[in-house]
């Protein structure tokens, strides 16, 4: 019961918080991207702990140390991708992207360049993905604490529908300021919530450190960095390309990184909160791993024969199983914040490509007023909210919970990142090449998703087919088609005003 209190307690914190700091949107502009106005290192702060929070869902929570917990330590690498992420990011792409006309939305860089059709596509294929990938998130710890705690599948949608409803609701209140408020709280959690997990398991080691350590080398553990050209096997390679590929794709072609870019107004405002959270990923990645390897060193001092055999549950069955009671509820509760802090973005930006991509775009006949801009967010936010939530139990069937995160990640991020890759680049290209570069793309992802090859090579495959398809098709149409849109400085559809004073 007290576990359970904590749990209360934190959802109720969270609802509260985000809708105290939310202030009194406006309009669109305000419930989106903040009006631009993100700004100082306070706010710096918050943005970039907001956008770690988002790519850090429960997801990763349990992830990440049952991939180290079964051996997968060549994953590790990943945290290279982090500094390549900086550089691309700081001198490549914020000064390309923010460096378009004042009160841009976050894919008008797509339809400054190729038109309004493959803007379109980006927008439906963003939805379908960011949907999938809440209800993936949503089902993820979900799962790992029904094991966890050993519940029968009736406690399966109480779980669902109150991760999913309770994130919904903060979130249609609050809109964009709300959420990175809420973010940046829930990140600081998680971070506590990993330290007290690794230093309890340290200290209540029945071995020492180096006992530990020599045991997981003993069984293989850190025996995974294969150089191996395999395509069917967590090799080095395929772990690089994966994580490089992966994290560029959600800092570069998600919506939810670009609308806190623009939330901030600036290159310089911007550029600060990315290296904030590149950071807080790097450290929490590392934590997370660190766990992995103490729960292999812990349960091979300490057998278990209820351990789970599904390495997704091992974490969440340490944590309510050895943990003291309270902090079982805390640590519970931080799988919940990182899971509500991905899913708020996850709905605010859906709600933003509805609004700003569909709405105000194609019914520019129509204009709203402020009042009806933030009315019809609010409700786009519910929808997609409720049909996240209630999805939840359809993406069991792709298998562990890394290769759904690889598959629905890769196959339909990364030809959303080859398009805004393309976008940033001045070089002529035909929007009908880069349109079927993006399907043949996913196409592309899917097949690999399917076939006997790793998971970790989703991804890299579609994001390189969709680049090479679309140079490779516009230089077999006529010039004409692959120059008209180059020069092409205003988009089409209709923009919402951003304040860029200081």
């Amino acid at each position: 019961m007290i576990d359970l209190a904590v749990i209360i307690a934190y959802v109720s914190l969270c609802i509260v918080a985000g809708i105290a700091y939310s202030g009194r949107p406006q309009n669109a502009a305000d419930y989106f991207v903040a009006g631009g106005k993100m700004r100082g290192w306070f706010n710096s702060c918050l943005v970039g702990l907001s956008i770690a929070a988002t790519l850090f869902s429960g997801i990763s929570f349990i992830m990440l140390p049952s991939v180290f917990f079964s051996g997968g330590t060549a994953f590790a690498l990943g945290l290279l991708s982090f500094p390549v992420a900086w550089i691309v990011l700081r001198f490549w792409f914020l000064p390309r992207y923010l460096g378009g006309p004042p009160g841009q939305q976050p894919y008008d860089i797509i339809e400054r360049r190729f038109g309004a059709t493959v803007r379109t596509a980006a927008a439906v294929m963003f939805l379908f993905m960011r949907i999938a990938w809440m209800a993936a998130l949503i089902y993820a710890p979900t799962i790992a604490i029904l094991g966890a705690w050993q519940l029968d599948r009736s406690w399966f949608w109480v779980i669902v529908l109150t991760i999913g409803l309770s994130s919904t609701f903060y979130t249609v209140i609050g809109g964009i300021r709300g959420v990175i408020f809420t973010d940046a709280l829930q990140f600081l959690i998680i971070g506590l919530g990993i330290v007290f997990t690794v230093g309890f398991i340290i200290v209540k080691l029945p071995v020492s450190i180096s006992e530990g350590v020599n045991s997981v080398v003993d069984v293989g553990l850190f025996d995974t960095f294969n150089v191996s050209p395999s395509f069917t096997t967590m090799t080095v390679w395929a772990v690089l390309a994966a994580t490089i590929v992966g994290n560029l794709g959600n800092y570069i072609g998600d919506q939810m990184s670009l609308q806190r870019y623009l939330a901030c107004g600036d290159i310089r405002e911007s550029s600060r909160s990315f290296l904030i959270n590149v950071c807080g990923c790097a450290v929490v990645f590392l934590m997370l791993a660190v766990g992995g390897i103490a729960l292999k060193m812990w349960y091979l001092a300490v057998p278990d024969e209820s351990l789970p055999s599904n390495a997704d549950q091992v974490f969440p069955y340490f944590i309510a199983t050895r943990l003291p009671v309270g902090v079982t509820g805390l640590l519970v509760a931080a799988i919940l914040a990182a899971t509500m802090s991905s899913m708020t973005s996850g709905i605010n930006t859906v709600a933003a490509v509805i609004t700003l991509d569909f709405r105000m775009r194609f019914r520019r006949g129509h204009p709203m007023t402020d009042a009806q801009q933030l009315r019809f967010s609010r409700i786009s936010s519910l929808v997609i909210g409720v049909i996240a939530t209630l999805s939840a139990g359809l993406v069991g069937k792709i298998g562990s919970i890394f290769d759904i995160v690889q598959t629905l990640l890769g196959a339909l991020m990364c030809p959303l990142f080859a398009c805004v890759v393309l976008s940033a680049l001045r070089v002529p290209l035909a929007p009908k090449a880069v349109l079927s570069g993006m399907v043949l793309g996913t196409i592309a992802g899917w097949i690999v998703a399917w076939s006997p090859m790793t998971s970790l090579w989703v991804g890299p495959s579609a994001f390189a087919v969709a680049i090479l398809s679309s140079f490779l098709l516009s230089m077999l149409m006529p010039k004409s088609s692959t120059a008209a849109l180059l020069h092409n400085d205003k988009p089409s559809g209709l923009s919402y005003s951003i304040d860029t004073s200081e």
